[in-house]
């Protein structure tokens, strides 16, 4: 079965119209990129607002007429499911509106993520929305972390000019509206299609440069010197570190896992305890006077 994957989502916020352009990372889960040898790559993906119920192929729309939309696209595919199932299934077969809701990607074809249809429910499917809403980015914000609005049409041959506008990054919202009057006027007169997208190309480093903005950035660290520090000890030794097949421990009676205080080890001990790591029950908290330091 053929469906649509959403893979993130990025929308951005036009301050004069009080609008939002839905922009999502998205593709088909039987379209692949050429890899190496020739073999099937990941699955294709692209930067687009094509996939959405809006008036009129309208690119840009008021958060709240998106969100109405929605919900009357769940109340469209609830009613006519419920109607198809009445003459093609037998009663006890029914599914409840509920059914629909919890398995909403099934019977729209759409997976957020990862998985099968039927993991995506209605409320992971609107959430794209209403947080891409919530979290819109203003073009120049886009522009600060390096992602522009880029707008081009799809071309399966070569096509004559035909006044075609010249596909630039849009840096500014005064950018955008003078642009999309431009491929507006264009289409109309030539009939062709244009769509909206993310520069640059690779969608990996669009992803990448969105990502870093929800980053919080690093707390600074102080160099803080002490006279002492507290280990761990126990009978072969000071515990250095638990692995996969036990633990690994220093025969040095200074060395091992340092801490800045008693109050550190001691809770660093009962984590140990409580998630039952091999004999922590049996290290005791020890004060070792050698000078050293912490980043804090």
């Amino acid at each position: 079965m053929s469906y649509d994957i959403i893979y993130s989502k990025q929308f951005v916020k036009l301050r004069k119209t009080r609008e939002v352009i839905p922009m999502l990372l998205a593709g088909s889960n039987n379209c692949y990129e050429i890899g190496l040898g020739g073999r099937n790559g990941r699955r294709v993906r692209s930067w687009d607002n094509l996939r959405y119920y809006n008036r009129k192929g309208k690119i840009s729309e008021k958060p709240e007429f998106i969100l109405k939309k929605l919900d009357a696209e769940l109340s469209r595919r609830t009613r006519e499911h419920l109607n198809y199932q009445k003459t093609n299934y037998p009663r006890e077969e029914w599914v409840k509106p509920a059914d629909i809701s919890n398995r909403f990607g099934y019977y729209s074809s759409i997976v957020v993520g990862s998985g099968h249809c039927s993991d995506t429910s209605w409320d992971l499917y609107k959430s794209q929305f209403t947080n891409g809403i919530k979290k819109a980015l203003t073009v120049e914000e886009l522009d600060k972390l390096g992602v522009n609005l880029y707008i081009s049409h799809y071309s399966y041959k070569e096509d004559s000019p035909n006044g075609k506008p010249e596909s630039v990054d849009i840096k500014t919202e005064q950018e955008y509206f003078a642009e999309m009057k431009k491929w507006r006027e264009w289409s109309e007169k030539v009939g062709k299609m244009f769509y909206l997208s993310f520069s640059p190309s690779s969608t990996d480093r669009v992803l990448e440069r969105l990502r870093s903005a929800k980053r919080k950035p690093p707390k600074e660290k102080t160099r803080v010197e002490q006279d002492h520090y507290f280990v761990l000890a126990g009978e072969t030794g000071n515990l250095v570190k638990y692995t996969s097949r036990g633990y690994r421990y220093s025969y040095s009676s200074s060395g091992g896992k340092q801490f800045r205080t008693e109050q550190e080890a001691e809770k660093r001990r009962q984590e140990l305890i409580k998630k039952n790591r091999y004999k922590a029950d049996g290290w005791t908290v020890k004060r070792i006077d050698n000078p050293t330091w912490f980043m804090v």
